[in-house]
């Protein structure tokens, strides 16, 4: 066992041993408009980046929820990294990234500039008012580590009450984010442990995104206008990722499962040790990742 493993599982037990999170602390800029804050968020997320074995991970979970010709639309969608990675594998699906930032749309079209790719439209908006798009629009609605940037409780509300109004009736939905961890020491260590590999100002932005996280309890209480059938997955024994979503799985194409072998081949080892250890940590919490 490596000296980082050890060092995760030190935390982990602390943290099961802490008796409740510290109170929340919004983020310092709420749409971050900052040029040097969102190239350091868009370089992480690249292909050689810190947070690439998450974007697969998640890319994996989503391609599940989508079927040909499905309109999605992604919440607070930053530079789309992540966009463009799923909209690159599911060519025959349509993407809409809705965020608030300028300077983050601007790097989004750039990103999918850069893969030639035509089936992404962004939009600029708050993901807590989406009255441009009308009801039961949208056959998936995805948000991919960005709901802690929202300011309160209220807000979270209005963006999930938002979101189940777009959603069709039988539509999927796919929402993921960091929960508030109990220890400011555990906080560090998952801020602090790729600090040789990100921008500074990413690890900054990482510890101040860890403090705005929402409880697993906060968001658990929020998810109930999603309706039955609406799961909720956390990484198993402390909560540092959680995952809400719902609707028809659906088998993953051939094609899909291509492109993730051929992203995950290009993941460097350390990328690759993250990749498995964060779908252990689901799969001990319930969710298993497709098979690719």
């Amino acid at each position: 066992m490596s000296a980082t493993q050890l060092r995760l599982f030190k935390h982990l037990i602390m943290e099961l041993l802490a008796y409740r999170a510290e109170g929340r602390v919004p983020e310092p800029d709420l749409v971050m408009d900052d040029p040097h804050q969102a190239e350091a968020f868009m370089l992480a997320g690249r292909e050689n980046g810190v947070v690439a074995p998450t974007y697969l991970f998640h890319s994996l979970q989503i391609s599940r929820l989508i079927s040909h010709g499905d309109q999605v639309l992604d919440l607070a969608c930053g530079p789309a990294n992540q966009l463009a990675q799923i909209a690159r594998i599911h060519p025959d699906a349509n993407f809409i990234g809705l965020d608030a930032s300028p300077e983050m749309l601007k790097r989004a079209n750039s990103n999918v500039s850069r893969f030639g790719l035509r089936n992404v439209q962004f939009r600029t908006g708050h993901i807590q008012d989406l009255g441009e798009f009308p009801d039961n629009s949208t056959d998936l609605v995805i948000s991919t580590m960005s709901l802690h940037h929202l300011p309160d409780l209220k807000a979270l509300g209005r963006t999930f009450r938002e979101a189940a109004r777009v959603l069709r009736p039988d539509g999927g939905l796919y929402l993921a984010d960091f929960s508030r961890l109990k220890r400011e020491a555990t906080r560090r260590f998952f801020a602090e442990k790729d600090q040789d590999q990100q921008p500074d100002e990413f690890t900054k932005d990482y510890l101040n995104s860890l403090l705005a996280a929402f409880t697993s309890r906060e968001l658990r209480d929020a998810m109930g206008v999603f309706g039955l059938g609406t799961r909720f997955n956390a990484t198993a024994f402390v909560p540092f990722m959680v995952v809400i979503h719902k609707g028809v799985q659906y088998p993953i194409l051939p094609s899909v499962r291509s492109e993730c072998r051929a992203i995950y081949k290009r993941l460097n080892s350390r990328q690759k040790t993250d990749f498995r250890r964060l779908k252990s940590f689901f799969l001990l919490g319930g969710l298993s990742t497709p098979h690719f």
